[in-house]
């Protein structure tokens, strides 16, 4: 064994010289860590059926894997392919992948400990049993390291989790079912601690925690001079709970999410917009706590700190580490959405690193109810696993879909509806009629309060605005996802600072309003959609109750509304309208109006309900023992996005992305400068869906990135204008 430690001071882990020791020690530290700011919650989620031995060697097992997982690294092959010089590689010794030999340098007296600390070295790389070259591995332990016996042959023919189940669960007669989470969380906790040691820009596997959120809420509520409301009380109270909590927009769900988190936790949003909008709100309140993370996040970051000293003294790495902290899962607090984290419920390859963080952090969930019944389904999966391995959750929702109810109280969840608007803050008219036929009662409303309209599609917005010119307004402001990011983000401020204002006017929207923008308009018209999104287009009207509600404030147009189908589901949108009543919409009605629309029997035989079971019982059958069809993370992924989706800078552009894109390949190697370039040359983008673009003249930016020129009309009034054959209604890409 001194020999072996020798080698592993002397020999590489890494191409950059960082040897095996020194990373192994890396390893070491950051186990400590985590023992040092989690060992409760962590210890908290170890199976109770387990032999008292398996519960107090836990973290001597975690140790141990951390301990030898790179030892195979020490093979002259490894170190040839590493650049490693002072290595001579043996003629005609086949190359074997290191994780195939680390768990043969495992020396522990203890069987049971040995065998699970192999496993987990083993497979903390993926492994597929088939592809394994047994007679490659016993040649290079023979003939390199002098092992006359291969004492992991075994292990090499099972899958990872049949050789649990066989070859310890039995042998040692423990618990299958308590054996299986154990070892998950174990190999979570190692792939957390590996990866984040591996980093080449933040190498902490955690960040020291807050002692707990509650104070820094209740410190806010101090500035305010205001104090909890009856909702907040109740998640304060019920911290050790798994919650669903039911309340309109504006009742200060964001506060009582940030007190459920204590120390860790993920506060998830359905949108990157709305993301950045409630990190905006966490940063204010846990200041370096908070992390921000979805798949835009570093180009959100630099521009959050642009105006910041750290950029302004050319300190952009300091908003780069906080980035990559976020990116490791470091950060206590982290705002994302969930692609980041809840893909684990594939079970690809090294999934348990994202379950067992998920299963040691609290996790919020914001809107339900803005998912396609696919994501929707995924994400009820996910926290089903949580809940029955010890994790914790707490739903937020204006409006539940009703037909879910049964499946989170089977998970032992406590629900809880507060109403916190006393009166109805919307007098409602539903109109029999096109929207296009308002336009000179909503120009003369618009000369004496704030007018909000909302259409379906970006299409129809953009005929709208035109309808309202001919009509005689001129200065028609307009809002949707088809514009470049650098006009998109002017705009929104722009509407923000509209309707804080006193002024006067119109402005033409898309779903946009409904997720990202707090708005307070004083009358909305709006095409119908289905009752979810309608009742969040509503909340943009009146938003503090504090205007008159004796005349109409909504108008519901109900004809040739646009994206029916392509962006709706028809059965959904014809179910809305079937509920909808004129007058005073109360809580009670807009809570009543989704109940029917999304209740079981409302949904069942429907697409909606087809595309939801079938996703349910794809994950049901992967936690069941079937083989996950999904490879890797980034797949995993792809599953939670819209994958349809395309990022393109119309072509007028070109010139200036040209000139940036001549930086970003002169600042090849300075990983900073490189992405702060590359968050320049998206501000002259927008996504567009996938089936469009192939109708379009397009050419890739730069081999590297996957971004597209595009042929097409655009100016800062109006965005982008798709040819029609292009432009079929599609569903409005507002991520």
């Amino acid at each position: 064994m001194e020999k072996i430690q020798n080698l592993l001071k002397e020999l590489w882990a890494k191409d950059d010289g960082t040897n095996i020791r020194e990373h192994t020690d890396k390893l070491l530290e950051n186990l400590q860590k985590l023992r040092d700011h989690y060992r409760k919650e962590i210890e908290e989620l170890i199976p109770k059926c387990l032999p008292a031995k398996l519960k107090e060697k836990f973290w001597e097992i975690l140790e141990l894997a951390c301990e030898y997982h790179d030892y195979g690294k020490i093979h002259c092959k490894f170190q040839e392919k590493l650049g490693n010089k002072s290595v001579k590689p043996i003629k005609g010794l086949p190359e074997v992948r290191h994780n195939l030999l680390s768990p043969v340098f495992v020396n522990v007296e203890d069987e049971l400990i040995r065998k699970i600390v192999r496993l987990l070295v083993l497979h903390h790389h993926p492994v597929e049993v088939e592809e394994v070259s047994i007679e490659s591995v016993e040649r290079v332990l023979k003939e390199e390291f002098k092992f006359e016996n291969n004492p992991i042959r075994f292990m090499l023919r099972k899958k990872e989790e049949d050789y649990l189940r066989d070859n310890v669960a039995k042998m040692f007669k423990i618990p299958v079912d308590g054996l299986i989470p154990y070892y998950r969380l174990l190999k979570g906790l190692l792939l957390r601690i590996d990866h984040s040691s591996s980093s080449k820009h933040a190498q902490d596997v955690e960040d020291i925690p807050p002692d707990d959120t509650l104070s820094f809420v209740d410190e806010f509520f101090r500035q305010k001079g205001s104090s909890p409301n009856q909702m907040q009380t109740f998640v304060r109270e019920n911290r050790d709970k798994n919650l669903v909590i039911i309340a309109p927009t504006g009742a200060g769900k964001t506060e009582a999410g940030f007190i459920y988190i204590q120390k860790k936790g993920f506060f998830m949003l359905p949108y990157r917009v709305s993301a950045n909008g409630i990190y905006m709100r966490a940063e204010g309140m846990f200041r370096n706590y908070a992390g921000l993370l979805h798949s835009s996040a570093l180009s959100y970051v630099f521009e959050r700190e642009e105006d910041r000293e750290d950029i302004q003294n050319n300190q952009e790495g300091v908003a780069f580490l906080n980035y990559f902290l976020s990116r490791n899962f470091a950060k206590p607090i982290i705002i994302s959405t969930p692609d980041q984290l809840m893909h684990f419920v594939f079970r690809y390859k090294g999934f348990e690193k994202y379950y067992a963080t998920a299963l040691y952090s609290r996790l919020v969930i914001d809107e339900l109810q803005s998912y396609d019944p696919i994501t929707l389904a995924f994400i009820v999966q996910g926290l089903e696993v949580l809940a029955q391995n010890g994790g914790k959750f707490l739903v937020m929702t204006a409006t539940f879909p009703e037909f879910l109810r049964e499946r989170f109280e089977r998970m032992g969840v406590e629900f809880k509806t507060f109403n916190t608007q006393k009166k109805p803050y919307h007098h409602v008219q539903v109109i029999d009629d096109s929207i296009d036929n308002y336009v000179e009662k909503m120009i003369e409303l618009s000369q004496k309060a704030k007018v909000l309209v909302v259409v379906n599609t970006v299409r129809k917005a953009i005929e709208l605005k035109k309808k309202f010119k001919e009509a005689g307004l001129q200065n028609v402001k307009l809002l949707h996802s088809r514009f470049i990011l650098k006009d998109r983000k002017e705009k929104e401020k722009e509407i923000m600072k509209f309707f804080n204002s006193q002024e006067k006017g119109l402005w033409i929207t898309t779903q946009l309003a409904e997720v990202s923008l707090d708005l307070d308009a004083d009358y909305l018209f709006t095409e119908l959609s289905t009752a979810d999104s309608l009742i969040q287009r509503i909340g943009r009207c009146n938003r503090k109750g504090q205007k008159p509600t004796n005349q109409p404030n909504v108008f519901i147009f109900t004809k040739d509304c646009s994206g029916v189908g392509p962006v709706y589901y028809k059965h959904l949108h014809e179910s809305t309208l079937r509920n909808l009543k004129d007058g005073l919409w109360d809580w009670n009605f807009k809570w009543d109006l989704v109940e029917k629309v999304y209740s079981k029997s409302a949904l069942y035989g429907t697409k909606y309900w087809e595309k939801f079971r079938k996703a349910e019982n794809y994950i049901k059958s992967l936690w069941e023992g079937a083989d996950s069809l999904i490879r890797s993370k980034s797949e995993a992924q792809d599953l939670f996005r819209d994958i349809n989706a395309v990022q393109v800078i119309p072509e007028k552009f070109r010139e200036k992305v040209e000139s940036l894109i001549q930086e970003w390949e002169k600042a090849k190697g300075d990983f900073v400068r490189r992405a702060k370039l590359l968050s320049d040359i998206l501000e002259y983008s927008f996504s567009l869906p996938a089936w469009s673009i192939r109708e379009l003249e397009k050419q890739k930016i730069h081999d590297r990135l996957g971004i597209y020129y595009i042929e097409g009309d655009y100016n800062e009034d109006t965005g982008f204008v798709l040819k029609p054959t292009a432009d079929t209604e599609e569903v409005e890409n507002i991520i």
